[in-house]
């Protein structure tokens, strides 16, 4: 079975509220009682949210995507 991502992982992994954590994963594929998603529903609602820089040179263009194929995601944990 996949692994369930719960409430407390999603607030821990974007310095979220719980109720910020509970909005998020109603917005994708999720059981309820206990309120969790599937790692994969999960994945493709992270996946879905990205989006690339408007203006930005080609040569940072191939660095984020440089990155995101063979790198680390780091998580900002401040606004």
């Amino acid at each position: 079975m996949d692994r369930l991502v719960t409430v407390k992982d999603v607030s821990e992994r974007y310095g979220c509220s719980m109720k910020t954590a509970r909005k998020y994963i109603r917005q994708m594929f999720h059981y309820e009682d206990p309120l969790v998603a599937p790692r994969w529903a999960f994945d493709e609602w992270e996946q879905a949210r990205e989006r690339m820089p408007a203006m930005i040179s080609q040569g940072r263009r191939l660095d984020i995507l440089h990155r995101k194929e063979h790198g680390r995601v780091i998580v900002p944990r401040k606004r």
